[in-house]
């Protein structure tokens, strides 16, 4: 199943970066092909409503980006929460690309987070060591 799915990702990205329309249409022929012959992962066949529930804007924003890339229509009910997404996608679909994308995506913007987060407070004030704190006695 992982062949496939790399496959697919890489036409995909033919579809991308094609620089002319005859590039383009072939590699759109060639994905065609490939859902054609393994129809468990494409994304409109045995479609599920799925409710997604994101910590923060942030993952929500990557989520919606990432379902966007795959032309699935992120949406939300009257009075959900902010954070969260619904989606109509496969099953198979969203564990094996979607959902997978979406982790490995998340790890990046925690880390950038994290970093961004430290070098603003080193220039808001420099701390010595972060692991000795100190604790005033009442």
């Amino acid at each position: 199943m992982q062949n496939i799915l790399d496959r697919i990702k890489k036409v995909e990205a033919l579809i991308d970066w094609a620089k002319s329309d005859w590039e383009k249409n072939a590699a759109i022929a060639a994905k065609e092909r490939i859902l054609k012959k393994y129809p468990e992962i494409d994304i409109k066949n045995n479609i599920v409503e799925y409710t997604i529930k994101t910590a923060d804007s942030w993952h929500k924003k990557l989520f919606v980006a990432i379902c966007r890339k795959y032309d699935i229509e992120p949406y939300r009910y009257y009075r959900q929460r902010y954070t969260t997404v619904m989606i109509k996608v496969n099953e198979t679909f969203l564990n094996e690309i979607l959902w997978k994308e979406y982790l490995q995506y998340t790890d990046i913007l925690e880390e950038l987070v994290w970093w961004i987060t430290d070098e603003l407070i080193s220039k808001i004030h420099k701390e010595e060591d972060d692991t000795i704190l100190k604790w005033k006695l009442n």
